[in-house]
Order: C-alpha cells, then sequence, then structure tokens
C-alpha cells in the first residue's frame, strides 16, 4: 500500500517539487538582487551623508581663522602709533591673542614691504617673541604678493601645505594656511598686513573623525589632485617632495578627476569602486551679511584654488557586499529546496484544508457567529458604499433599526440557550422579510439592522419594517416547551444628501429606534431629516 502510493504521487511529487525548487530560485534570486541594490543604494546614501559631514567639519573650523585674522587687523589699526614696530601695544596685543589661540603656530605683524616687525612663535614650551635680529623679510612669498593687492577688511587664504623652516620640510609634517589681512589706519593709509600661520593638522583630523568607518576611503584633495588627506598617509603631500609629485590623484583616477572637474558634485560606480565626491572653496565658511545700519562687511579675498572631498568605497568592498549576500542565498535556496522536498507531500494533502480553514475565517470575519448574519464591520463598509453610489446617483436607501424589547428577561428566565433560540429565530423572520440583495446584521446582543435599497421611498421601508412586526406575533417554541413571543422597536432612517457617512445614518436609525421604545415599543419610527423630527 505504501509503495503503491508513492508511485501514485511520484509523477505530482516531482512536478511539485521542480517547480517550487524553481519558484525558490526565482524569489532567492529576487530577493538577492534587491538587497544587493538595497545595499549599494544605502552605501551611496551613506557616502553622500559621510561627505555633507566632513564638509561642515571644515566649515566649523575654517571660519575662525577667518575671523581672527580681520578682527587682530582691526584691534592693531585702532592701536597704531606713528611707527607700528615700536608699539608696546600692538606687542602685548598681539602676545595676548597668541596665549589664547593654540591652532596658530605663528602670528606676524609685517610692514608695508613685507618684513617681519613681530613675530610670535609657539612651541611646545609656549608663546615666545623672536628677537629682532631674526625677523625675516617675506616680501618674496607667494602669499605676501598677494596680500598687497588686500583692501581694508579683505583677508587671503593661502593654499594648504607643509610648513617649511629653514628650506626643508619640518618633521613631523605641520599642515599649515596662511591668513593675512592688512592694517589700515581711518584715513585710508596702510601700515603693514597681520599673519596667521594657522596649524591646520587638528582640522585635517576632525575631517577624518567627522564620519569615521571602516568602508571607505576618506580623501582630501587640492585642485591640482594632490592629496592632502588620505588613508594611504605615503600618498599625501606630494607636490612637496621631489619624486612624489607626479602621484596625484588625477594619475591614479583620470577617469573619476574628469568627472570632477565637470561636475562640482557627484557619484560613480566603476572597475576602481564607488567615487563620492564634493567641490568646495575656501571662501564657503564665510557667511556674507548685511548688518543693522544696511553696513555690508568688506568682501573676502582669497586664493583661486579649491578642495575637493572624496569618499572612495573600494572595487573589492564592494564586491565584498554581494558575495556575503550570494553564500547567504546559496545556501538559503539549498535548504530551502530540501526543506521543500520533504513538506511537499503533506501539504499537498492540506492545501484543501487550509483553503477550507480560510473560507471559514472569511466566513467569521465578516458573520456574526451565533445567526450567520452579517456582523457590525461588514454591515459598516456595506453602509460606506452605499453612501458613496448615493452621493453619484442621488438614489436613497434605507436603514432599518431593531432592538428586541424585554429581552432580558427571555435570558433571565429561561436561560441564555433559550436567549440563543429566540436571536436565531429573530434572523430567520428579517431574512424571510427582505430580498436577497438587502444587507441584514446582527450588530449587538438583541440589535439588528437591515440595509434596504432600490426602494421607491419611506413607506416601502415602512412596509417592510410592518411586516417584521407581523411575523414576530408567532411565538417561539423553546426546548423546554414554554412558548415567548418577540417584541421590537424599530428604528428607519433614510440617506439624504446631508448624510456624512455610515455612523451618521446609524445614528439616525438609532434615535428614531429610541423615540419607539419611548412612545410604548414594539412599534415602528422613521427619522425625518428635513422636519428635524421623529415620524411615529
Amino acid at each position: 500500500m505504501r509503495w503503491t502510493l508513492k508511485r501514485k504521487f511520484l509523477k505530482p511529487f516531482i512536478f511539485f517539487y521542480i517547480m517550487s525548487c524553481y519558484a525558490i530560485f526565482l524569489g532567492i534570486t529576487t530577493i538577492y538582487y534587491d538587497k544587493v541594490a538595497a545595499k549599494e543604494e544605502q552605501m551611496r546614501n551613506d557616502q553622500q551623508r559621510a561627505i555633507a559631514l566632513r564638509e561642515v567639519s571644515l566649515m566649523d573650523d575654517f571660519s575662525i581663522p577667518f575671523a581672527d585674522v580681520r578682527i587682530l587687523a582691526d584691534i592693531i589699526s585702532l592701536k597704531l602709533p606713528n611707527d607700528i614696530g615700536n608699539s608696546s601695544d600692538v606687542v602685548n596685543e598681539l602676545i595676548s591673542f597668541a596665549s589664547n589661540r593654540r591652532s596658530y603656530g605663528q602670528v606676524r605683524l609685517l610692514d608695508t614691504e613685507g618684513v617681519e616687525v613681530v613675530r610670535i612663535n609657539r612651541d611646545r614650551n609656549g608663546v615666545h617673541i623672536v628677537p629682532k635680529d631674526q625677523l625675516q623679510k617675506k616680501s618674496h612669498r607667494d602669499y605676501i604678493i598677494k596680500s598687497k593687492q588686500l583692501g581694508a577688511g579683505e583677508v587671503y587664504v593661502s593654499p594648504l601645505d607643509l610648513n617649511v623652516e629653514q628650506h626643508a620640510v619640518e618633521v613631523p609634517y605641520v599642515p599649515v594656511i596662511r591668513f593675512t589681512s592688512p592694517v589700515v589706519s581711518d584715513d585710508g593709509k596702510r601700515h603693514g598686513l597681520v599673519a596667521l600661520n594657522f596649524y591646520a593638522a587638528e582640522m585635517l583630523e576632525y575631517f577624518r573623525d567627522a564620519a569615521r568607518e571602516n568602508v571607505s576611503d576618506a580623501m582630501l584633495l587640492n585642485n591640482q589632485g594632490y592629496w592632502l588627506v588620505a588613508d594611504d598617509k605615503d600618498r599625501c603631500w606630494g607636490f612637496m617632495f621631489e619624486g612624489n609629485d607626479k602621484v596625484t590623484f588625477q594619475t591614479t583616477y583620470p577617469e573619476i578627476w574628469e568627472k570632477i572637474g565637470e561636475f562640482p558634485t557627484g557619484q560613480t560606480l566603476n572597475k576602481d569602486g564607488l567615487f563620492t565626491w564634493r567641490t568646495v572653496s575656501t571662501a564657503f565658511a564665510v557667511s556674507y551679511r548685511v548688518g543693522k545700519e544696511s553696513y555690508s562687511y568688506p568682501p573676502v579675498a582669497v586664493s583661486p584654488y579649491h578642495w575637493v572631498i572624496v569618499q572612495h568605497v573600494s572595487s573589492v568592498k564592494m564586491a565584498t557586499l554581494a558575495d556575503e549576500l550570494y553564500d547567504a542565498s546559496f545556501w538559503a535556496v539549498v535548504i530551502l529546496c530540501a526543506i521543500s522536498g520533504v513538506i511537499l507531500w503533506f501539504t499537498l494533502h492540506s492545501i484543501q484544508r487550509s483553503q477550507e480553514h480560510r473560507e471559514e475565517l472569511e466566513v467569521l470575519a465578516h458573520h456574526d457567529g451565533l445567526t450567520g448574519l452579517a456582523n457590525l464591520q461588514h454591515l459598516l463598509r456595506k453602509i460606506e458604499e452605499s453612501c458613496e453610489m448615493a452621493n453619484e446617483t442621488s438614489e436613497p436607501f434605507y436603514l432599518v433599526y431593531i432592538d428586541l424589547d424585554d429581552f432580558k428577561y427571555v435570558n433571565d428566565r429561561y436561560g441564555h440557550e433559550a436567549g440563543n433560540v429566540v436571536l436565531r429565530h429573530v434572523a430567520d423572520v428579517l431574512k424571510r422579510s427582505v430580498r436577497a440583495s438587502d444587507i441584514v446584521a446582527r450588530i449587538g446582543g438583541d440589535e439588528y439592522v437591515i440595509l434596504l435599497s432600490n426602494l421607491p421611498n419611506m413607506n416601502t421601508a415602512y412596509t417592510i419594517a410592518s411586516t417584521i412586526l407581523k411575523a414576530f406575533e408567532e411565538p417561539v417554541e423553546l426546548e423546554c416547551g414554554s412558548r415567548v413571543y418577540v417584541k421590537s422597536s424599530i428604528g428607519i432612517a433614510e440617506w439624504t444628501e446631508d448624510i456624512s457617512g455610515a455612523d451618521d445614518l446609524m445614528k439616525r436609525a438609532d434615535i428614531a429606534m429610541y423615540d419607539s421604545k419611548n412612545e410604548g415599543k414594539n412599534r415602528i419610527s422613521c427619522y425625518m431629516s428635513e422636519k428635524g423630527k421623529i415620524a411615529v
């Protein structure tokens, strides 16, 4: 017998097993590609977010030196003596400033020829004034030459590079940016220049930490494509050293560099991985505002260079994301196919049973378990549908609200089972009294509602309600042999254009029903909306 069953079900088993495995394969494959796409999209969004965080970090750190150099130049302009280099007030102001600003390696005051008048250096032991015989002439430096073009209140920003002492790069590396602003008296005469050497190491470290994660390589490039920040530190500052000046982002990733030149902001995926970039100017940290007295702050002059923030996720790491999902997907297919083979036999026998169970649940979800009538949720949905249709066609429909009178007496005297017999009898009477297209629902213990559609007028609804009351005159035979008579109070409400929905119409029918009870029970009342009264 067992072998006969196997031979009998062998063909359907093989067919459904192959189909189920194919479906599993398609399903897991679809999920795999969806997950890969979702992970890639998440990766793209994460990189965009990291770019934004790093830009904000640069903005926050870069805006401070802008304000400092301008304010310091203004203060010194106010303290100008005839000889700028012999003013103790100016020197004290510079010392005080340098002592309270640890991010500046040098604070300098130069005359109009670019000769240092005062220079304050910072080292591990604090700040100290450089003796006059060690002061230098900086007129040949590029930032001094360009600063000569500045007007009052303007600021020049040099490119970010490494500090050079005695014609050699200082070790360990000290990234520095020079901020300059002219010292101009009230009569417009130029007296010199304030220069701040901003130590940018901390700024660059904040840039790295702004969105620290292990997936991507965070880079900061100058306008020539040289690395200022990169996970591979040997790539950084190539323009400062002979032999390394040919190693640039441009030569390493020419396709991406070309796109960066075309689009200030972008994201692309190629054989080298996912690249996300944003080009920022050094002027991005300067806010241009108008004061309360409509005074425009002076413009800020900056060098014509820019930075590029780049996030790079290598092709290996991008592939790793897909590989992890591939392994999981492969084993999911194997395991699910094995499971499907084991349970397929039982599945074939349980499909019909499951279908019957679902149909049962569907019936229970829309019908009253005791009487088999529609329940409240189903009724309300049908009323809403009728309201929508009536709003389009202006054809009214009616609700008949039925509440049994003194039903508690039946339960108290004969018991709840006898009460259930009465409730089922009422349900039978109501179904026999209306058309098959009408909806009969039990919405509470002894409350029923009938939805009547396609009636000519209220009189017809009233006639149906009268038929119901007449049918209730027949006694109900209980199992104990006793007879009970059903009495009910009935309220009828008609749909009108001022009805807001199912709840509104139910409320009107309920009001009419309670009016029947107040008038002595076992009668019919109609809600007359146009008069705002109840007709009995």
